[in-house]
């Protein structure tokens, strides 16, 4: 059974954080779908997660989820080690003989330590917690699922008169087939250029086009 599938399952920190990152995300993107169609009242849906490798999440989602950690709203376990590994003088991997069986890790543990988003351990003065875990209930208390589909925002007008020609056509067929959306544009950029180019191109042949002489 995949992580998150059943009620009280245990999320490792990565999925916790990968959680956070994706409803932050929507809840961006359904903020800006109602500044841009002035619709306090538009809700989006949650789509498929794309194919593409998922980036890593930012760090104000690593931050939210360690202030939860921190305040008590989120109870996590982790392995513990009280070991130093000797001779070790490059700062990392130091800590050795981590526990089997997962402790509680407190929120004065959450303070005191300092937590790497890239190796997923917590480290403090003279501890180390790795394979931390938190419940996939509380981390959703805090960050509920989006409501799952795969529809774009309807536009809030619809008596409004339905306008379109060939090129938007084309340029909606584009969007679709890249899959942007209004947080995900980086292929905008390449329209934009495109489109520049070819219409310079087409000034630059009416510019140098000779006037025909009236008959």
């Amino acid at each position: 059974m995949a992580e998150g599938e059943a009620p009280g399952t245990l999320w490792s920190m990565a999925t916790a954080i990968e959680h956070v990152h994706r409803i932050e995300g929507y809840e961006l993107e359904q903020e800006l779908y109602r500044l841009v169609l002035r619709d306090e009242t538009l809700q989006i849906a949650a789509r498929p997660a794309a194919e593409e490798p998922r980036r890593y999440p930012s760090q104000r989602s690593v931050d939210g989820l360690l202030i939860a950690l921190r305040d008590g709203y989120v109870r996590a376990t982790g392995c513990r080690s009280t070991i130093r590994r000797n001779g070790c003088t490059d700062g990392r991997n130091i800590w050795r003989l981590h526990a089997t069986d997962p402790t509680l890790i407190t929120t004065d543990e959450w303070r005191a330590g300092e937590f790497d988003a890239d190796e997923l351990v917590l480290t403090g003065p003279s501890w180390q917690y790795i394979h931390i875990q938190v419940p996939d209930f509380m981390v959703k208390a805090i960050w509920p699922d989006w409501p799952e589909g795969d529809d774009e925002p309807a536009d809030p007008r619809p008596e409004a008169p339905s306008y379109n020609t060939p090129y938007l056509e084309l340029m909606q067929d584009a969007i679709r087939h890249f899959g942007l959306t209004a947080l995900h544009q980086e292929k905008k950029e390449v329209f934009r250029t495109g489109s520049g180019r070819s219409g310079s191109t087409a000034n630059r042949s009416r510019r140098t086009s000779p006037t025909p002489w009236p008959r």
